[in-house]
């Protein structure tokens, strides 16, 4: 079985502490999931890595890891 691992992030982008886009792709599987909590605007977001996307970055729905991103990328769940 694989293993599932649970990110949780407090910003979608920007690179810094707690931005989802900060963790480095060499440490991403398929199917990794991150939970994005963002106090300021009460927002919840839920997200799963898949690992041969290749989706372009729109920051919101598609999001590519700033270092080391090859095509992974995280795909906002509906």
């Amino acid at each position: 079985m694989a293993r599932i691992v649970n990110y949780h992030c407090t910003a979608l982008t920007g690179g810094g502490d707690g931005a989802l886009d900060a963790i480095d792709g060499n440490q991403l599987e398929d199917g990794y999931r991150a939970y994005v909590i963002i106090a300021a605007t009460q927002t919840f977001y839920v997200y799963i890595l898949d690992a041969d996307s290749g989706a372009g970055d729109n920051g919101t729905t598609v999001i590519a890891p700033d270092t080391n991103p090859g095509a992974k990328r995280w795909l906002k769940c509906s």
